[in-house]
């Protein structure tokens, strides 16, 4: 009934009454009950988010050997969700899931053998882990193993896997990889220079909302590298990197405002993006800032320092 009223199978999706359910299920011990009331108390799904109940429950169910739960009880362990951080208790609850082929227990045994929490470091038993992981289909396995392929850590540097590996990961939404192949595409590292699908990698990193990503998109749209040229779209990316504080971002649309391009000319808002640039150490910014400001009235220089201040407090807890 639980998994009825949580996925609206024969009935309306209700979170609380699959939450009831879930309840009267575990409270009688039994596991899929208790994983599915512990995802609730951790996704708010029907109830209050209560990460502490939410590891309760994980546990219990951990407890019965349900893999699932043994996975989300160590990730809670690695992370420090309601609970204090503790690498030997994830090992501990990874491990055992790991025995059961859970695919996200072992990528998560092969980062803690990559960068030695908790465990002894050891490259080549982050390898076996991730190939595990990416054999039971974790994308962020394969991603993970192309880049010890890139770098040569833990196996034989090998570029052409790398970017076999990054392919297939890439190909499952994992944005690390677009974001490699976007750059490989671009520069011809590992593969042949190919700006198209750069442009193509770089569309679906960017997708993500990583700030990089969307900025580089921008210039990609600005110059015509890899898609037809476009300052509009150009604008509007760079607004996206600018709007989480990119330096990089804040000055190209600061340029873009100044001179007009996929906008109208709006010495404003260039001076506000080139001035938050120039807060967040672009050095290009202060030039630009002297070309721009004696062009302006005193009453649009205000105006943009105004707007700047404000941006900046509604930021500051970013």
């Amino acid at each position: 009934m639980g998994v009825r009223f949580a996925y609206g199978r024969g009935t309306a999706k209700d979170d609380k009454q699959a939450a009831a359910w879930f309840r009267k299920s575990a409270e009688q011990g039994f596991a899929p009950g208790q994983l599915g009331l512990a995802a609730g108390y951790a996704n708010g799904l029907g109830l209050p988010p209560d990460k502490a109940e939410a590891l309760k429950w994980y546990t219990r169910a951990a407890e019965q050997g349900q893999a699932e739960a043994q996975t989300q009880a160590g990730i809670m362990f690695y992370t420090g969700e309601g609970t204090s951080v503790s690498y030997p208790r994830a090992v501990s609850w990874f491990e055992k899931a790991a025995a059961q082929k859970n695919a996200d227990a072992e990528f998560n045994l092969g980062v803690m053998y990559e960068h030695g929490q908790g465990l002894e470091p050891s490259s080549s038993a982050a390898a076996h882990y991730y190939r595990l992981a990416a054999g039971h289909g974790s994308a962020k396995a394969l991603s993970n193993l192309g880049s010890l392929y890139q770098r040569g850590t833990g196996v034989p540097q090998d570029l052409k896997q790398a970017v076999e590996l990054y392919t297939a990961a890439a190909e499952k939404g994992v944005f690390e990889a677009q974001n490699f192949l976007a750059g490989a595409n671009l520069t011809g590292n590992g593969v042949l220079k190919d700006v198209a699908q750069a442009a193509k990698w770089m569309q679906l990193a960017a997708a993500h909302g990583n700030a990089e990503a969307e900025c580089n998109l921008a210039i990609l749209y600005q110059t015509g590298t890899g898609v037809s040229q476009s300052y509009k779209d150009a604008l509007m990316w760079y607004e996206k990197a600018a709007e989480q504080g990119l330096a990089k971002a804040q000055y190209n649309l600061g340029a873009m405002y100044a001179n007009g391009l996929g906008t109208t000319k709006d010495f404003v808002q260039a001076d506000k993006w080139l001035s938050l640039a120039k807060g967040n150490g672009n050095k290009d910014s202060q030039q630009a800032v002297e070309w721009l400001e004696p062009q302006m009235a005193h009453a649009q220089i205000a105006e943009a320092q105004r707007q700047a201040d404000l941006w900046a407090q509604a930021h500051a807890s970013h």
